[in-house]
Order: C-alpha cells, then sequence, then structure tokens
C-alpha cells in the first residue's frame, strides 16, 4: 500500500465508524412501549398528519394525545436556511460588467423521540421533504431503526 493511501483508508473505515455509532441502539424500553404521542413544533399540522399515517401504517402503537402519559414521545421541528450571494464580474480593466444575485433554501423536518420521563432523545432523524411527507419519512426511519435492532 502506497505511503499516502494508508491515511486515507483510515479515515475512510473512520468516517463509516463515526456513522454507525451516530444513533445508539433502541433502548429496551422502547421495545416495550405500547402508547405514543407527537409534539409538533412546526408552523404546520401537516408534519402531524404524514407522521399518524404512517404510525397508523404501522400499526404497533396506540397513539394518544397526552404527551405526558405516553411511553414514546414524538417531537418534531422545522429548519429553515437562507443563503444568499452577490456576484460580480468585471473586464480587463476592472471596470464592473455583470452583477447578479443567486438564493438557495434548504428545508429540513426534524425528529426526536424521547421516553417518558426523559430530556434526552433515543433516537433522532430529519428529513428534508417537506410537511406532510418529512412527518411520514422520519417515522419510517424510526420505524426502521426499530425493527432492524427487534
Amino acid at each position: 500500500m502506497k505511503p499516502f493511501a494508508r491515511p486515507a483508508a483510515f479515515a475512510l473505515v473512520a468516517s463509516f465508524a463515526l456513522v454507525a455509532a451516530a444513533q445508539s441502539p433502541m433502548p429496551k424500553a422502547a421495545f416495550t412501549a405500547k402508547t405514543i404521542a407527537i409534539l409538533n413544533d412546526t408552523k404546520t399540522g401537516e408534519v402531524t398528519d404524514g407522521a399518524l399515517e404512517q404510525l397508523k401504517r404501522w400499526g404497533h402503537f396506540t397513539v394518544i394525545d397526552d404527551p405526558e402519559s405516553a411511553d414514546i414521545v414524538l417531537r418534531f421541528d422545522h429548519k429553515t436556511e437562507r443563503d444568499g450571494r452577490n456576484t460580480q464580474k468585471t473586464d480587463a480593466n476592472g471596470n464592473p460588467t455583470d452583477y447578479g444575485y443567486t438564493m438557495s433554501f434548504s428545508s429540513e423536518v426534524h425528529m426526536r423521540a424521547y421516553l417518558k420521563g426523559s430530556e434526552t432523545p433515543f433516537y433522532t432523524t430529519k428529513s428534508s421533504d417537506g410537511k406532510k411527507k418529512g412527518g411520514q419519512s422520519c417515522v419510517s426511519s424510526f420505524e426502521d431503526a426499530w425493527l432492524a435492532e427487534r
């Protein structure tokens, strides 16, 4: 192996290990949970609609309205980022010739899952899908992780 390839290979293996360790294993209490509640800190009810739809499809938990009584609470929030940039081109003499402005937007639905009485989430995920679809995909991600450890 070439000398410069070893550090690169090590960095690649280390990055995979970090990604794998990013989510801790599901706590045992998550597998014995019967009830689940949704706290929606986004500005739209569509996230809740999508999450409820996916939870009903899954069919494992009873969805209740009271987060204080629920075995698991799914808390949703929404992050939006905007980035604007000015550009200016000049000719060979340094005189301005063109002005431009570009704007980019990104939006994500974040979900954190908490066990009853805990202030620390045991599972986190996010989706760049909008509103209803974001709620669905976050719950679907939780379901996949739950089933993978079952």
